[in-house]
């Protein structure tokens, strides 16, 4: 065939070496600007693999080319017996190679950017959490890292904040409308809290619902007023199709970055700032060197509870609930109490919070449940509870989402001789907020059964009054809040006398909390309200004081009290305090 070239090659190298040039030049290549360019073997050994797979596995060489070696030689017959190899003689083959070249940089390219793209993505997956799209928690840190890093380093006055973020009632979100639901909320959360931040902030999500903030702040005035703008973020309740789902924030604050040489020690007082929130009722708290140690004695709390459970250290206190109008008990409420080997007895507002937190509450309600139905079954088979008499008992958050929470009161009280209709169970507005349907159903057939159910500290969550509508509700309980200042706040005494009048109108009992002094007494039965609890009968008692109480019909001391002038009875009362 015609020959650009004049001399017979003196090697199979140079040939090549020609050709690959001037393919590389009609593909686009500066060759002048390449000074070194691949053996003919790398070029057959690591690109012509993917030509193979190429217009019907062909390779195009010089027929020249071929005879000038018997290397090549044996190397083509190899080749040619597997189909991927072809000689030829036709100019246009090398114009067809110098093609083939041209398209495979072009895929080449296509892979090259497509293989960058999936590292972005998988870097991008790495760093950021699946769900949310925000950094995870790896990322947050290492993020937050680098900027203590460079505040150090740095001349500003400006300190670094870090909030940890808890979410209230997240877990019985997904007991109650499934994870779906419970992933749903996560995302609008993320997105909340995205819009509080500008771009220089970070926001993390470090597992569960548990979220982190870093932002640059003056002082700590303002970091305790970026805190306030999370909790206020959350007031709104979650819309989820035709669900409305409350979700209230805690949130954890430490400010400081030059006390810090690791973002995950920060992290960590943050989260114990955010603990001690939820301990003391508030939304956020800013953190201070004295709650490591009381980290640490949390800790071993809950060490100590857990033991408390296996050994059922808790023992049960009773306090009465009086009928003013019918002079005699209604019902007696069990109370729990720890009693503690080492300390004596510790108060439950110690301890039940701690106890729902780690999902150690339903074991301790049920071994209460337990012991106030041998105690009440006792007390009717010596005759010193009246047969009309039932008895108040708790249920803890999330008992009304678990399955064997029905078989487990039947057969306690079975095992007692007792039945549904002694029990009067005290649910919290909390346990009717998911507005779930394994709660609905739970409700009617415990009500069904022969149990009553009352809620508690009534009037102090969402929506009320819609509950009374929607389930087979037997009483209420008017939280103590509402009467400690009744007699100097018109608008809890008026208050009140609603709740009296709406119930009256739905035939639903009302129980009042937290009587203390013979003026709110007389003042919640002006009311309306005869069902009465609190410490002006008797605070709360064991076992065999209760028993004493109910043999000798105390309380009916200060029902009399009643009929007698206020100002003599304002006398007594004066007499024996002092």
């Amino acid at each position: 065939m015609a020959n650009d070239e004049t001399e017979q090659p003196a090697s199979l190298d140079a040939i090549l070496h020609r050709k690959l040039r001037r393919i590389l030049r009609r593909s686009g290549v500066q060759v002048d600007q390449t000074p070194t360019l691949p053996r003919w073997q790398d070029f057959l050994r690591r690109v012509n693999l993917a030509f193979l797979e190429y217009r019907d596995n062909r390779l195009i060489l010089e027929d020249s080319v071929a005879r000038s070696s018997q290397e090549m030689r044996s190397l083509y017959e190899e080749l040619h017996a597997q189909s991927s190899l072809r000689l030829s003689q036709s100019k246009a083959h090398q114009e067809e190679l110098a093609g083939l070249v041209q398209e495979r940089t072009a895929d080449l390219e296509v892979a090259r950017l497509e293989l960058e793209q999936i590292n972005k993505r998988l870097e991008y997956d790495a760093t950021h959490d699946g769900l949310t799209g925000v950094r995870n928690r790896s990322h947050f840190l290492r993020v937050v890292n680098a900027r203590l890093v460079a505040r150090k380093q740095s001349t500003s006055e400006d300190d670094i904040a870090l909030y940890f973020i808890d979410f209230d009632r997240f877990k019985q979100i997904n007991d109650t409308h499934g994870h779906a639901v419970g992933d749903e909320v996560l995302v609008q959360v993320a997105n909340r809290l995205s819009l509080l931040i500008g771009k220089d902030d970070c926001l993390g999500r470090l597992g569960g619902d548990e979220f982190s903030l870093q932002t640059t702040v003056e002082g700590t005035d303002e970091s305790i007023a970026f805190a306030q703008r999370i909790c206020d973020a959350f007031q709104a309740p979650f819309q989820y199709h035709d669900l409305k789902i409350p979700m209230g924030a805690s949130v954890g604050i430490v400010t400081g970055h030059a006390n810090y040489e690791s973002a995950e020690v920060m992290l960590g007082d943050a989260d114990l700032a955010m603990y001690r929130a939820k301990e003391t009722g508030q939304p956020l708290h800013l953190f201070d060197d004295g709650m490591r140690q009381d980290y640490q004695d949390l800790l071993e709390l809950e060490r100590e509870l857990e033991t408390a459970i296996e050994e059922e250290q808790f023992i049960v206190n009773f306090e009465p609930i009086v009928d003013i109008e019918q002079q005699k008990l209604f019902s007696i409420e069990s109370l729990v109490r720890w009693n503690h080997p080492v300390n004596g007895m510790v108060s439950p507002a110690t301890f039940i919070p701690l106890a729902e937190e780690r999902g150690l509450v339903i074991a301790i309600d049920r071994i209460v449940f337990g012991k106030t139905c041998r105690v009440f079954s006792a007390w009717l088979e010596h005759q010193v509870a009246n047969k009309e008499q039932k008895m108040n008992v708790n249920l803890a958050s999330g008992q009304l989402v678990r399955s064997d929470l029905i078989p487990f009161l039947l057969a306690t009280l079975d095992k007692s001789g007792l039945t549904p209709w002694h029990v009067v169970l005290e649910i919290t507005e909390s346990h009717l907020l998911d507005d779930s349907e394994i709660v609905s159903r739970h409700i009617n057939e415990l009500s069904a059964l022969g149990f009553e159910i009352f809620i508690d500290d009534f009037g102090t969550g969402y929506s009320s009054l819609s509950y009374l509508a929607k389930y087979p509700i037997d009483g209420i309980k008017i939280d103590r809040a509402f009467i400690r200042d009744v007699h100097t706040n018109p608008e809890h005494k008026e208050l009140i006398r609603s709740i009296v009048a709406m119930a009256d109108a739905l035939n639903v009992k009302v129980v009042t909390e937290g009587v203390e002094t013979l003026e709110q007494l007389r003042l919640v039965t002006d009311l309306g309200c005869h069902l009465i609890q609190g410490f002006l009968f008797t605070k709360p008692m064991d076992e065999y004081q209760a028993a004493e109480l109910q043999i000798s019909h105390s309380y009916l001391d200060i029902i009399a009290q009643l009929s007698q002038p206020e100002s003599i009875t304002r006398l007594e009362t004066k007499t024996c305090a002092e």
